[in-house]
C-alpha cells in the first residue's frame, strides 16, 4: 500500500451500523476499527472518554486519511452524562482528528436529529453534527437501518415478533419509520468518503421518504416469520413514567425513556432534498398498512 492510499478509521467498528460500514469501505483501503477493546492489528483502542492526545497520536501514526464517527453511547440517558461522554467525546475526538492532518470526517447521525427536537438523543446528535460541519465535515442522517445482518433496532423488532405473540407499542403505533437498508447505506458512505457530498449546505437526510407505521412494519416483520401479533396500544406517558422510574432505580433496560420522547415527538417533516440534490435512490421496502 502506497502512502497516497486512503486510510479509513471508523468508530463505533463493532456495532451493527459501524460494521456496515466498515465491510463497505475495505474495497476502497486500509480500514482501522477504532474500538473499545481491540481484538487485531488493524483495530485501535478508543472510546468516547479517550483523550484528544493519544488519539491524535495514534491517528497521526496510522497515516488515517479518512475518520467516519459512528460511535454512541447508548447506555447513558441524563443530559449531563450523555453531554459528557458523547457531545465532548466526539469534541476531541474532531479535535484529535484535525491535529492528525486527517482530510475528511464522516459523522453518522440520526433522523432523530432536527431543529425543536425534545428527545436528549437528538439534541445532542444535533449539537455533534453542528462541530462535524463546523471541521469541515459530511453529516448523514440515517432512518432506520435495515438488511441481512439482522442487528440494530431492526433486529431487535424482529426478535420481538419472533419471541412474542403480545406486544406492547407506544400509542396507536401510527407514529412513522423511515427505512434505510444496508446496500443503500454502504454505497452512500462509499460516495460521501469519495467527495461527492462536501458542497452540501447541511445534514443529508438518508432514508427512503415514504414513511411507514410502526404498526404496519411490526405486522410485516411477523408475517415474514409466518406469525401473527396482537399489538396492544399503552399511552406514550404511562410507558415513559414507567422506564423513567426503572432508570431511576438504576434498571438497566433494553429500552430507554428518551426513545419513547424520540418517537412520539418525531420531525414532522423530515428534508429528504438530499436524495434528489445528489441522485441518492433509497432500496425501497412497501408496506400495506392494513392495521385499521
Amino acid at each position: 500500500m502506497t502512502s497516497s492510499s486512503p486510510r479509513f478509521a471508523v468508530t463505533g467498528a463493532s456495532g451493527y451500523v459501524g460494521s456496515i460500514l466498515v465491510r463497505a469501505l475495505e474495497s476502497r483501503g486500509e480500514v482501522i476499527r477504532m474500538v473499545r477493546h481491540p481484538s487485531g492489528e488493524r483495530d485501535m483502542e478508543w472510546s468516547l472518554d479517550s483523550d484528544s492526545e493519544s488519539v491524535t497520536r495514534e491517528l497521526a501514526r496510522r497515516k488515517v486519511t479518512h475518520l467516519v464517527h459512528a460511535a454512541w453511547d447508548m447506555k447513558v440517558n441524563s443530559v449531563d452524562d450523555i453531554q459528557r461522554t458523547c457531545v465532548q467525546g466526539s469534541a476531541r475526538l474532531f479535535e484529535a482528528a484535525r491535529s492528525a492532518g486527517v482530510q475528511q470526517v464522516v459523522f453518522i447521525s440520526t433522523i432523530s436529529a432536527f431543529a425543536g427536537a425534545r428527545s436528549v438523543y437528538g439534541q445532542a446528535k444535533l449539537a455533534v453534527e453542528r462541530m462535524a460541519l463546523q471541521a469541515g465535515g459530511v453529516v448523514l442522517r440515517l432512518g432506520l437501518v435495515y438488511g441481512g445482518s439482522g442487528g440494530g433496532v431492526f433486529g431487535s423488532l424482529e426478535q420481538v415478533a419472533d419471541k412474542a405473540r403480545i406486544v406492547p407499542m407506544i400509542g396507536d403505533g401510527s407514529s412513522l419509520q423511515y427505512l434505510l437498508h444496508e446496500e443503500t447505506l454502504a454505497d452512500v458512505v462509499r460516495r460521501a468518503i469519495a467527495g461527492e457530498f462536501d458542497k452540501a449546505k447541511g445534514p443529508l437526510t438518508i432514508a427512503q421518504p415514504d414513511g411507514i407505521a410502526f404498526r404496519a412494519l411490526l405486522r410485516h416483520i411477523a408475517s415474514m416469520q409466518g406469525r401473527r401479533l396482537i399489538l396492544i396500544p399503552v399511552p406514550w406517558r404511562v410507558l415513559y413514567m414507567g422506564l423513567k422510574l426503572a432508570e431511576t432505580a438504576g434498571l438497566k433496560l433494553n429500552f430507554r425513556s428518551d426513545s419513547v420522547i424520540s418517537v412520539v415527538f418525531q420531525n414532522p417533516s423530515p428534508d429528504f432534498t438530499a436524495l434528489n440534490c445528489f441522485g441518492i435512490a433509497p432500496r425501497s421496502l412497501s408496506i400495506a398498512d392494513q392495521s385499521r
